[in-house]
């Protein structure tokens, strides 16, 4: 096949001219390593006033080949796309346990805490065995996080139950979260760990949101090889809830639901939830639980699949984005009016590393 890829691009040469291709591959344009033809499709897709097509011709070419594996997405067997993390650095461990302690000492609070693998981790058997060899181990990597914390910190390890549910729809294809029914995987663990009781899939009304939606995953290209999606909200039945999102410039927006009913109204369909993360939110209920009854969670986007199901265990839980609330904003939030804290973040996120100094703004 790479035989043909070369018959290709020869024949666009003599195609579009000498004197253009030329132009092409001047010194300026072509990269510094790589094979002969690899630097001649770089200087191609860089620099062709078709280069999106000549991109996704190469890509084709690249599939019909045999290979699955386009940037830092590989081409699941059942139609998953799933996104290779970043490897994390030793600073990202450090800075994450240092900035949590000290949080925790300052508040007399021993917080929990959970990373949430990504679909590539648990979905694993999709990709050809000789590709994962070059897929960074997440099992490892979340074991050693949680070690870092060598019991100062409670953990909740979710690994294993998802990967017990594999088979089921537990994350999306083309979005790189859990869905719903992961999330509810996930909150059964948080239950046990929280020590809360984990309420029945039954006292929700499951309403189904977007279907047939390709997410931020799915290219053009990639689309045609991926299966699409669906979006299910879950809604408990037990009460009324209200839900507040804080914005930096001040403003807050109450509603008494934790769904938008309007897949036109979000890009991203995932955002039906919530209607998206803001940097803070505020779900309040009309019944309070038991003595832990109201707890305060960071978090990241992965929150969408498992955080409305707590809804049913608390009176008031209070969503942080470190990433993306202000000092003004965070410095409104007081940890000690919280029975427990939680941090929660898919491993996707935490290796690209989270501003965890801007803990220090918490009231």
């Amino acid at each position: 096949m790479k035989k043909f890829a070369s018959v290709i691009i020869i024949a666009m040469i003599l195609a579009i001219g000498f004197s253009t291709v030329f132009n092409i591959l001047s010194a300026e344009s072509l990269p510094s390593e790589g094979s002969f033809f690899e630097n001649i499709e770089a200087a191609f897709s860089e620099n062709l006033p078709f280069r999106k097509e000549l991109s996704e011709l190469m890509d084709g070419i690249n599939y019909l080949s045999g290979v699955r594996h386009f940037g830092n997405i590989y081409i699941g067997s059942e139609g998953s796309l799933l996104q290779e993390i970043e490897r994390p650095t030793s600073r990202n461990f450090s800075a994450a346990k240092n900035f949590i302690l000290s949080f925790a000492e300052r508040n007399q609070q021993k917080p929990y805490f959970m990373l949430v693998p990504t679909s590539i981790a648990i979905l694993h058997q999709e990709i050809d065995n000789f590709a994962l060899e070059d897929i960074f181990n997440q099992r490892n990597m979340i074991n050693r996080m949680y070690s870092e914390f060598d019991g100062a910190v409670r953990t909740t390890d979710i690994f294993q139950t998802l990967y017990d549910h594999r088979s089921e729809y537990i994350y999306y294809h083309t979005e790189n979260i859990p869905t719903s029914l992961g999330g509810y995987y996930i909150y059964g663990e948080l239950c046990s760990r929280l020590g809360i009781e984990q309420t029945p899939l039954d006292a929700f009304s499951i309403a189904y949101g977007a279907h047939g939606f390709y997410g931020s995953l799915a290219t053009d290209f990639l689309k045609q090889y991926s299966s699409s999606d669906f979006v299910s909200l879950y809604e408990y039945n037990g009460g009324s809830v209200i839900l507040e999102r804080r914005e930096n410039n001040g403003s807050i927006k109450i509603s008494e639901s934790l769904f938008v009913y309007s897949e036109e109204a979000f890009e991203d369909k995932t955002d039906m939830i919530f209607g998206g993360i803001s940097p803070v939110m505020e779900i309040t209920s009309a019944e309070s639980l038991g003595e832990r009854s109201s707890i305060l969670i960071f978090g990241d986007e992965s929150a969408k699949s498992w955080l409305p199901f707590l809804v049913s265990n608390y009176g008031r839980i209070t969503f942080v984005d470190l990433d993306s609330a202000s000092e003004t904003l965070l410095s409104s939030v007081t940890a000690t009016e919280y029975d427990q804290i939680l941090f929660a973040y898919s491993t996707f996120v935490f290796s690209k590393g989270i501003n965890f100094e801007k803990l220090e703004f918490i009231g």
